[in-house]
């Protein structure tokens, strides 16, 4: 998440001689802020392509009045990240610990200070947002343009759940309309609650239930920007309680940075599956070309050292090869996936038979493949 250190000392340094510096952004993630504090303004283009420049510059001159809102929370710090903890997975398995709370549902549940959250976004007007009324099926409420100029605004629809008995994040959002309008100018919006608004999948049952309980509908310019709030109670479906929050006091508290084992395996609802190399040697065709080199084979072992080497080389040369990266990391069945038909699935296994110490009977497989493979290549040319 950390820009590049070269563009963000060129910031530093224009900066310490103009205090008038606008910073627009093109990331496709979210990216860290520590240099925000030198900068008057920041506009995000995400990803814009070809024309991006000349609609960076309308909305700078003021010829557009920009309305974006964020898709997804910017963090101070990756390690603020609810997954920081268990990614990048450290042998076989990623373990994905944080469940549901990922992006805003964890910020907001956990309390833990963004950047900028979910659903943010400013303009050259503002907004104001007047008589809330909500239903089962619907939350209808007046929104102003109470600015000198024109523009829109993403109203959001959170639904906040009261009942207790199912762990869920503190807000969801569950609808959302853009509406635009003049300077001065107020409407009526509506937004609809659907069939998915208040359900959740029951592990027990198999199928989506609703919780009966009160649940509060919240509209707001973003997820934590709430500008109106009902209540409304839900009838429920009266699914059982799949889970014991005595067992999994993290996933209720919405604090999942360090879950302990008992609970995720209250979560998954068996054990954890072992997330360690296997030690015995052998491999298969989920492990990565680097694991070989615990490999049965001395020729494995040897092309790990060499692949190895390489790599090390082209880091001290600061240059780091990336299509070498790509195939040291690359899974067995990868070699399949990646060869344009060239080396089938077939011959990925053979390659891993020999590599696991059985040469010759990889050899075969590896040999047999490749034939049996271009006669289907063959016979489908001859179709086509």
């Amino acid at each position: 998440m950390e820009m590049p250190k070269s563009q963000i000392q060129l910031l530093e340094k224009i900066a310490a001689v103009n205090k008038n510096i606008v910073v627009i952004l093109a990331a496709g993630a979210a990216v860290e802020m520590p240099w925000l504090k030198h900068c008057k303004a920041l506009i995000h283009g995400y990803l814009c392509g070809q024309a991006g420049a000349k609609a960076m510059l309308r909305a700078i001159a003021g010829e557009i009045n920009p309305s974006g809102k964020l898709s997804e929370t910017y963090p101070l710090k990756y390690e603020d990240v609810s997954s920081a903890s268990y990614f990048p997975a450290k042998e076989r398995t990623a373990e994905y610990r944080e469940g549901l709370y990922v992006g805003y549902r964890y910020f907001e549940t956990a309390r833990v200070p963004v950047l900028f959250p979910f659903g943010y976004g400013l303009s050259y007007t503002t907004f104001a947002y007047s008589d809330l009324s909500v239903t089962r099926d619907e939350a209808v409420f007046t929104l102003k343009n109470t600015g000198n100029a024109d523009g829109a605004e993403v109203a959001q629809l959170y639904v906040s759940a009261k009942c207790s008995g199912i762990y869920r994040p503190e807000k969801e959002l569950k609808g959302f309309a853009k509406v635009f309008l003049k300077a001065g100018e107020s409407r009526k919006v509506t937004i609809q609650l659907d069939d998915k608004a208040f359900r959740y999948f029951n592990v027990n049952t198999d199928k989506f239930e609703i919780e009966d309980g009160e649940y509060e509908i919240l509209i707001g310019a973003s997820v934590s920007d709430i500008k109106l709030s009902g209540a409304i109670h839900v009838e429920g479906t009266n699914g059982p309680i799949p889970y014991d929050r005595a067992k999994m006091e993290s996933y209720y508290s919405g604090r999942i940075r360090q879950v302990p084992d008992s609970e995720f395996e209250a979560l998954l609802g068996h054990k954890i599956p072992s997330g360690n190399w296997d030690s015995s040697g052998l491999l298969d065709m989920n492990d990565a070309i680097c694991q070989m080199y615990y490999a049965k084979s001395w020729i494995a072992r040897l092309a790990y050292k060499i692949l190895t080497n390489m790599l090390k080389k082209a880091e001290k040369k600061g240059k780091p090869d990336l299509n070498l990266l790509f195939i040291y990391n690359m899974p067995f069945r990868g070699i399949a996936k990646m060869t344009g038909g060239m080396v089938t699935m077939e011959m990925a296994e053979g390659i891993l038979t020999a590599v696991n110490g059985h040469f010759f009977k990889g050899l075969g497989k590896l040999i047999g493949g490749f034939f049996r493979g271009r006669k289907k290549r063959n016979r489908a040319n001859a179709i086509q």
